[in-house]
């Protein structure tokens, strides 16, 4: 029942895309992230042991006596796994799946659903053409089938229409970035990464090169949103690193990886690298009264730590 689940939403997706009905973007989207959960979910039940009522796809897993009084691991409620949940059991089961590309997806479907201003057709192809990779390979690996036998003629087909189409204009998108010397990979990382803040999709290109990279101009094929260098760099940074930076924010004392800069403003400033990657200054990172390192909350550009600045101003 839940193959068919995972089979029924992934061509309602491909459906609702081919309609000519704009509303129904959000419903392809939808459908598409549901039918990869639901596969993976059958996944689950396949591997769990017979009279443990599916432990491995149940919220709540209890230890039970068998008859012969040692305990085994049942499922109970019925509330089923959730998207990390089913990463954790994956990764215990040795279940390899591209977890970076598949919550790329997720968050690729929310902000379809809640975010982007302007719906764009491309927004939802981006989002097909990553799950047709995701699909195709579960499919395929874990669960032994041919894609096209499994979802049927005119879902594939479907799925792998869009796929190849996004995938030449995304294509030429990133040579004309990479065409330009960016001075920093991180920030050609970064770039190339970019998605529109309008609409969602990741088709920006640079439609004219200046004689600079100051002098570029970023261009959304989409929705024709524009950006200049100082604009582009500051918003890629921040989507670049924003997940670093919240993850290594959990742990206690350590400091993120991107700051703004005090020289320009900008969010563009890499610890690592100690430089800003758009006005391309660099901070003192000891401070010049006690040699101690600086944290990264206090960078200021003026070369001490706030206990020492606080003491230099009462010497005054």
């Amino acid at each position: 029942m839940i193959l068919k689940n995972a089979i029924d939403s992934i061509a309602l997706g491909i459906e609702d895309y081919e309609s000519d009905d704009q509303r129904r973007l959000i419903s392809c989207a939808r459908n598409i992230f549901a039918g990869i959960l639901l596969l993976f979910k059958h996944k689950l039940v396949e591997l769990s042991p017979p009279q443990s009522d599916e432990v491995l796809i149940k919220q709540k897993v209890l230890p039970v006596p068998d008859p012969s009084g040692a305990l085994k691991w049942q499922g109970t409620g019925s509330k089923t796994v959730d998207v990390k949940q089913i990463e954790e059991r994956f990764e215990s089961l040795g279940i390899a799946v591209d977890w970076k590309r598949l919550n790329k997806i997720n968050q690729h479907r929310n902000s379809i659903e809640h975010y982007y201003s302007s719906l764009s057709d491309d927004a939802v192809r981006e989002l097909i053409a990553d799950s047709f990779i995701v699909i195709r390979d579960f499919i395929r690996i874990h669960l032994d089938e041919d894609p096209l036998d499994l979802l049927g003629a005119p879902t594939w087909n479907g799925i792998t229409k869009v796929a190849e189409v996004y995938k030449i204009e995304h294509a030429e998108c990133q040579e004309s970035i990479k065409a330009v010397d960016w001075g920093y990979p991180c920030l050609e990382h970064a770039l190339m990464e970019f998605s529109c803040t309008n609409c969602g999709s990741s088709l920006i290109d640079i439609p004219l090169h200046g004689p600079s990279r100051s002098s570029s101009e970023f261009k959304c094929r989409s929705c024709g949103k524009e950006w200049d260098f100082e604009s582009a760099a500051n918003l890629a940074m921040k989507q670049h690193y924003v997940s670093k930076n919240i993850s290594l924010g959990d742990d206690e004392g350590s400091e993120p990886e991107l700051i703004d800069c005090p020289s320009c403003s900008n969010t563009t400033y890499v610890l690592e690298e100690d430089v800003c990657v758009f006005c391309e200054e660099s901070m003192e990172r000891n401070c010049q009264r006690c040699s101690m390192e600086i944290p990264a909350c206090e960078l200021d550009g003026e070369g001490y730590c706030s206990w020492c600045a606080h003491m230099m101003a009462k010497d005054d």
